[in-house]
Formats: C-alpha cells, sequence, structure tokens
C-alpha cells in the first residue's frame, strides 16, 4: 500500500504486517498518490506552496527482497502550469498520466516530458474532487465540488 499525507512524506507499507518499508520526503503536502496497473510505479502529486512549485513525481517501485530499497529520487518528475493538479492516476495507456485540476480540466500528460498531451478544460465547472478508474483501465469518472460526477474515455 502506499499513502501520502500532510506532513510531506509519501510511505510505502507491507499491507500484511502493518510495517513502514519505506519514507519519501517532500518540501510540502502530498495531495494524491497511485499505483500504476503491475503496481511496479507509484504517481504522486505534491502541493504548490511556500515558493514550491506544485509537482507531479514518478516512482519506480522495486519489489526484490523486503521492499525497503527503494529509489530516493523520481524517475520522472514535472511540474504542470496552469491549474493546480488535485488528483491522478495511470491510465491504460503507458507512459502518461492522467489528472484532474482545480480549474475542473481533466488532462493526460506524458510522463517523461511533463508535456500535457490532451485534455478538457471544461470537463467540470469547480475542482475535480476525485477521479477512479474502471477495471481496464480504458475509462473514468471524476466528481467535482460543481456536484457532478463525469464518465470519460481514457
Amino acid at each position: 500500500m502506499v499513502s501520502g499525507s500532510a506532513d510531506n512524506e509519501m510511505r510505502l507499507w507491507e499491507v500484511a504486517t502493518g510495517k513502514c518499508l519505506y519514507v519519501w520526503e517532500f518540501p510540502t503536502a502530498v495531495k494524491r498518490v497511485a499505483f500504476n496497473e503491475t503496481d511496479d510505479q507509484i504517481v504522486c502529486i505534491t502541493e504548490q506552496r511556500m515558493g514550491y512549485q506544485g509537482a507531479i513525481r514518478i516512482f519506480n517501485i522495486n519489489r526484490e527482497g523486503d521492499g525497503r530499497e527503494q529509489d530516493a529520487e523520481p524517475a520522472s518528475m514535472f511540474h504542470p502550469i496552469g491549474s493546480k493538479p488535485t488528483v491522478c492516476a495511470f491510465p491504460y495507456m503507458p507512459g502518461l498520466i492522467l489528472t484532474g485540476h482545480e480549474s475542473g480540466k481533466v488532462a493526460l500528460f506524458d510522463a517523461k516530458s511533463g508535456e500535457e498531451v490532451q485534455s478538457n478544460e471544461r470537463a467540470h465547472g469547480d475542482v475535480v474532487t476525485d477521479l477512479q478508474l474502471s477495471p481496464d483501465r480504458t475509462y473514468f469518472i471524476t466528481s467535482s465540488k460543481d456536484k457532478s460526477a463525469r464518465v470519460h474515455d481514457a
């Protein structure tokens, strides 16, 4: 399991025992975390605050051994321009990150370059509060402070 919190940490846990296996530390709060489909990568969003840009970071997960040996540095990191991302996930297409934003936008980003490759600026009229993928990751649902939920193709 992975968790992120306002204490500026993301933690990797062993579910069976409740032991914390690894801790990543950041300059600001971790707003969202998600595993990819094969559980060998994690994406996280850190908050824009106190002079730090908000960031999306992708970490490779070492599943060998006891899980305590992880890379401290992300495999990829980028700073989305414009509206702050609030939620993220790995869609079914490799190399992309799916995000929801404060402006109501839903977007796809290239995981390496951070380039926005597709977006719907008017997916919602207010902050995107949640994003959940279908089991096959080909479509997803978002919810918003505009009191609506919408289904989208990935």
